[in-house]
């Protein structure tokens, strides 16, 4: 693959693809979870929501841009609410700790991207 089809390609198929490994990882570790399959419906909906994160290029011009690095060119992407994802973490709500979960992996992938840039 060239490096003009590379940077032509979308990142939401790997944002999915590693939300599903997520979740794939989150049931083999809840117990409760496998036990019960509507939580686990809630639970997924909260971290296949954390891309909705992405709200933010919104806010851009071009809305997307291949050649740009996300972290910190976007408000929700920056290291100032990074903290704000990790807190997230702590909280005893099990639907925002997997949401914060899916934004800071969300991130991580953002920030491979940059790396490759």
């Amino acid at each position: 693959m060239g490096r003009l089809e590379r940077d032509r390609m979308p990142l939401l198929p790997f944002h999915l693809l590693a939300d599903a490994l997520l979740l794939g990882l989150i049931f083999l570790l809840d117990k409760e979870l496998q036990r019960d399959y509507r939580t686990l419906t809630y639970v997924s909906l909260a971290v296949v929501s954390s891309n909705l994160i992405d709200i933010d290029h919104l806010l851009a011009q071009p809305i997307y841009d291949s050649k740009r690095c996300a972290i910190n060119f976007h408000p929700l992407h920056s290291w100032y609410t990074f903290p704000l994802w990790v807190i997230g973490l702590l909280f005893r709500n099990r639907y925002i700790r997997y949401f914060c979960l899916g934004v800071l992996l969300h991130l991580w992938l953002d920030g491979i991207n940059c790396l490759i840039l």
